[in-house]
């Protein structure tokens, strides 16, 4: 079942129409939406990082890792926001589908496909958010030391970014109708939260935070 929902794209909005519209009695933006968004933000942190290390003469033997990590978090930050649009349309779909009575054959077709993708894109924001925290590992020995408290902060995104989304994914596996299922999708959310934690941490550890 496919809903033409005519929603904006998140990244045409001013920052203040996102934050209206996240603030707003409106189903979308949501949780979702606001991870996706803050991991772009700490992607784009990160990527400030690499700008002021690109072209450092006491980092020339890095120029190399540097110009890949920045193509690397280049896309990470589009694939951040094009996940966002993704989970508001995948919750407005849901949405749509929960105001129907349970009988109506629209929602006993399109409902179990709705809940599973309602699942799969947040868990595509914390797969990112998870990459966002390797690249910030990556960067932390290599780049300009005076952007190391940035970098900290980019780390600390990229873990809002995995939990918030984790919390999407919390509430739509507890409404599966496979108990087992259930199970397994909230153990790997808390293996998860455990290890963006760690790594956020060890990340602060080195920019010395």
């Amino acid at each position: 079942m496919c809903y033409n929902l005519g929603m904006e794209r998140l990244a045409s909005l001013t920052i203040d129409d996102f934050l209206d519209r996240l603030g707003s009695k409106q189903p979308v933006p949501g949780g979702g939406g606001a991870a996706g968004v803050s991991g772009a933000v700490g992607a784009a942190l990160a990527l400030m990082v690499v700008s002021y290390s690109i072209g450092r003469k006491n980092l020339v033997e890095h120029q190399d890792t540097l110009g890949a990590i920045d193509t690397e978090l280049q896309d990470l930050r589009a694939r951040m926001m094009h996940l966002a649009d993704e989970d508001a349309s995948a919750y407005a779909e849901l949405s749509a589908l929960w105001g129907l009575p349970k009988s109506d054959p629209r929602r006993v077709e399109g409902w179990d496909l709705a809940l599973d993708r309602a699942i799969a894109v947040p868990t595509g924001i914390m797969d990112a958010g998870a990459g966002l925290l390797e690249l910030c590992a990556r960067l932390a020995p290599i780049c300009n030391k005076n952007l190391l408290s940035d970098l900290a902060g980019a780390a600390a995104l990229a873990e809002a970014c995995v939990r918030v989304a984790g919390q999407n994914v919390r509430v739509n596996a507890v409404m599966l109708g496979d108990a087992n299922a259930t199970e397994r999708l909230l153990a790997d959310l808390e293996h998860r939260r455990t290890r963006a934690s760690q790594m956020r941490a060890e990340i602060e550890k080195v920019c010395g935070s």
